[in-house]
């Protein structure tokens, strides 16, 4: 490992080594010895003018929430630069603090000048670069976290917050003492289908097709009651379109609402009725939004 990966026997959070290790096992020892340097690379863009975190507050972490397309970057980086300019935020983000700036690996084995003539068209490319890269992306995010969290630093993680892990995560992140602040971010799956195809097509940075990220949006309004029951703070967000910004429907602070934007807030909660709808057709289970935000005061009323 390299000179920035943690210790076997050092104290993690949530990440284990044999968790982060496991992204690695398809990767040849010659990749993995790139991937360490890339490590070192991205760490420098993570931690670029950020000091030890010298503080009586609590941390912060503060985190995206949504399905793929739903414009999460884009919030998250508008809202560190309103809300948290003067923070020494951790930036972690599998795509854009991973993939983006591993020039040893993703830049270097995949996208170099060789390997773009012999393809057909650059999104071809950038796919496969993806597919290969992306696990070496998210050991490099899982490690960073770790780290951040070992110095207690405060941390912005750009992530969907809707794997199988998410609940046990957060409340890790929570007994550990940090803030959760999150960043809920919602739209109609025909703005995230156009989101998607706009990054392949006009970005030319490849995450994932328009048709699959059209079909991953059942696991954003089955994580609601997660967010719920562990953000401190939770902003909801809607978007309407690709030339308008996002708009700020509402703020849930330690059990007080405070609307926004009355319009996009019934947009976001109309959205979550219908996809919920749906899952309870196929026998899921998830809280109407009256129990989500009875939830939500109840920590702090009772």
């Amino acid at each position: 490992m390299g000179s920035f990966a943690i210790a076997e026997d050092e104290h993690y959070l949530f990440f284990s080594p044999q968790m982060r290790s496991s992204h690695l096992k398809d990767y040849s020892l010659q990749e993995k010895e790139a991937i360490e340097k890339d490590l070192q690379v991205v760490r420098s863009v993570c931690w670029t003018l950020v000091p030890e975190a010298k503080m009586e507050r609590k941390p912060l972490y503060l985190a995206t929430g949504g399905a793929p397309g739903s414009r999460k970057t884009t919030i998250l980086e508008r809202h560190m630069e309103k809300e948290f300019a003067s923070f020494p935020l951790v930036y972690v983000d599998p795509d854009q603090r991973g993939l983006k700036f591993m020039v040893h690996t993703y830049y270097n084995r995949s996208l170099c000048a060789k390997v773009l003539a012999e393809s057909t068209h650059y999104i071809e490319a950038a796919q496969r670069a993806y597919e290969k890269w992306r696990g070496s992306s998210n050991y490099i995010a899982v490690t960073l976290l770790e780290q951040a969290f070992a110095q207690r630093r405060d941390i912005a993680h750009g992530t969907t917050l809707t794997g199988d892990h998410v609940p046990a995560f957060l409340s890790k992140v929570r007994e550990a003492g940090y803030e959760i602040v999150l960043l809920l971010c919602s739209s109609e799956d025909s703005f995230r289908e156009q989101a998607v195809r706009y990054r392949n097509e006009e970005q030319k940075f490849y995450q994932s097709t328009p048709e699959d990220v059209v079909g991953k949006w059942k696991a954003f309004p089955q994580k609601m009651s997660t967010f719920f029951a562990f953000g401190d703070q939770l902003y909801l967000f809607w978007s309407d379109d690709l030339e308008t910004p996002e708009r700020l429907a509402a703020i849930l602070t330690y059990g007080h609402i405070k609307v926004c934007d009355q319009e996009a807030l019934d947009c976001f909660m109309q959205k979550f009725a219908r996809d919920r709808d749906l899952l309870l057709q196929e026998g899921k289970q998830v809280p109407s939004w009256k129990e989500l935000v009875n939830l939500y005061k109840a920590r702090f009323y009772y």
